[in-house]
């Protein structure tokens, strides 16, 4: 197996661990500490998601330029001086927005949330744990990028694996053992997260030194790096503040137990997007190659391709989380109460996450062609209309609101991104495309869940609906499939070649 394909195979399988635990123990997070507890995790989560605007310019910046240096054997002494600034900066930054963040939670911490069932004063100490463990457990995203600069994916990929299975089974674990308290939670992410950090800056260090480097901190090698940390953090830093907005309204207007029904419906719905990251890593190379060649109707046909591949990936699991909102999370949480709580969330915020997620190969063929400026603007314009409807539907609607309010996102997303990164393209009307490559697909799907929908009020018992369910499913992925005509002829194409080969 060459290198590539074993860092796309240990990423991938990384990325399928960390869903999966996900999965597995938001169930006994909500069953040992409850939902307004989990609720605070769930802001935890959104501030992890916050802070990575610092992470992922700093450390989008050391891989790039790690990978450049260590490509050139004459250059890889100056790799530690750059690491070496770049964490100096990195940590300078973070302890400032730490010290920040503690202020807030003292004097705010206890007042910032309206909870039944948490005393003020454990919200506070809470909120300062958390802020503790941000702090630790951030800055290894600087460590992970580095050895991912190193083409060391196969071992960042197993101990990013490890270090999570430590952080989600040892929470249970100490809760279970001690005292289901959201400070026990919290304190064993520290723990957990302060050692994830040690170790991956020491397995860093030990691959990137080199005989005749000694490392120290230059502004030369910062101010040399600064234009490209500066758009990707100002790229990162729109995506996240947008996709975090709802959690944050929700945890200042709304109840902790309304954010805790909100979060179990996004952890589920949120789970459909893990798909897009990959398929868009394979599309997006070409998507460069063939537009820096001047080849146009190529890179329309890969456009198709990816749209159609997308769709067919995306829609029929969606179908069924939207029509069966209630039995799955009901099968996934357990509790009765909870699922009918959470569940028209769900259906709501599937919508919104669908249709951002097939706007992905629209937007990867502008980042191809270097249109920046375009998504830009529209991330703005999302900000500036999104904010004060978020406050206006929480205040309200509540949860239902801020689902409502990321459907109608979605929406709006979809269309942006398919005009613009449709426009200029050979044979890519914006009505023809959407027909073609999202409608038809999902029609098929969302008719073969709605008849197994239809069909399912007659049916006993937990096995029958499986069963149902996972026809549906089937049904709707191979209608879905061959709706697509591009990707069905691709398909033939490589069958017939592939047999034409071996004969």
């Amino acid at each position: 197996m060459s290198r590539l394909a074993k860092n796309v195979s240990a990423n991938l399988l990384a990325n399928a661990w960390s869903t999966a635990l996900a999965l597995l123990l938001t169930p006994w997070y909500v069953r040992l500490l409850g939902v307004e507890s989990y609720g605070l995790i769930g802001f935890y989560v959104s501030w992890v998601a916050m802070l990575g605007i610092l992470d992922t310019g700093i450390s989008a910046t050391a891989l790039r330029e790690i990978a450049w240096l260590w490509a050139r054997p004459e250059e890889r002494r100056h790799a530690g001086t750059l690491l070496r600034s770049l964490e100096g900066a990195y940590w300078g930054i973070m302890s400032l927005i730490g010290i920040a963040l503690l202020l807030g939670a003292w004097w705010f911490g206890a007042s910032w949330f309206k909870s039944a069932a948490i005393a003020p004063e454990v919200v506070r100490q809470a909120l300062l744990l958390m802020t503790v463990s941000l702090i630790v457990q951030v800055p290894s995203g600087l460590y992970v990028a580095g050895l991912m600069g190193l083409q060391r994916q196969v071992e960042c990929s197993a101990l990013v694996a490890i270090f999570g299975t430590v952080r989600g089974l040892g929470a249970v674990a100490v809760l279970s053992a001690i005292q289901p308290d959201i400070r026990v939670f919290f304190l064993w992410q520290i723990a957990a997260s302060a050692a994830q950090t040690v170790v991956m800056r020491s397995v860093l260090w030990r691959r990137i030194r080199t005989g005749d480097d000694r490392p120290r901190f230059s502004a030369a090698a910062l101010q040399s790096v600064k234009e490209f940390a500066g758009g990707m953090t100002l790229l990162t830093a729109l995506g996240v503040v947008l996709n975090q907005l709802d959690k944050m309204i929700l945890s200042r207007f709304a109840t902790l137990e309304a954010l805790g029904y909100y979060m179990l419906a996004w952890t589920v719905a949120s789970g459909l997007s893990r798909v897009a990251t990959p398929l868009i890593q394979a599309f997006g190379p070409q998507f460069t190659e063939l537009i820096s060649r001047g080849d146009d109707d190529a890179a329309a046909l890969q456009l198709r391709l990816a749209s159609q591949l997308m769709s067919a990936l995306i829609l029929p699991p969606s179908a069924v989380v939207m029509f069966f909102s209630g039995p799955v999370l009901l099968a996934w949480i357990g509790n009765p109460a909870v699922a009918a709580r959470a569940a028209p969330l769900l259906a709501l915020l599937t919508v919104g996450t669908v249709l951002s997620v097939c706007s992905y190969p629209a937007l990867s063929i502008l980042y191809s062609r270097k249109r920046l400026r375009p998504v830009v603007v529209v991330n703005i314009t999302a900000l500036a209309i999104l904010a004060p409807a978020l406050v206006a539907a929480v205040i309200w609607y509540g949860a239902l609101g801020a689902a409502a309010c990321w459907a109608a996102y979605g929406l709006g997303i979809y269309i942006a991104y398919q005009t613009l990164g449709l426009s200029g393209l050979p044979g890519q009307g914006v009505a023809a495309a959407t027909l073609r490559d999202f409608a038809a697909p999902g029609a098929v799907a969302f008719a073969a869940v709605a008849a197994a929908r239809y069909w399912s009020g007659a049916i006993n018992g937990t096995g029958e609906l499986v069963a149902v369910l996972s026809a549906a499913l089937l049904v709707g992925c191979l209608g879905s499939a061959l709706a697509c005509r591009d990707l069905l002829n691709a398909i033939l194409v490589s069958l017939r070649w592939k047999t034409s080969s071996v004969l």
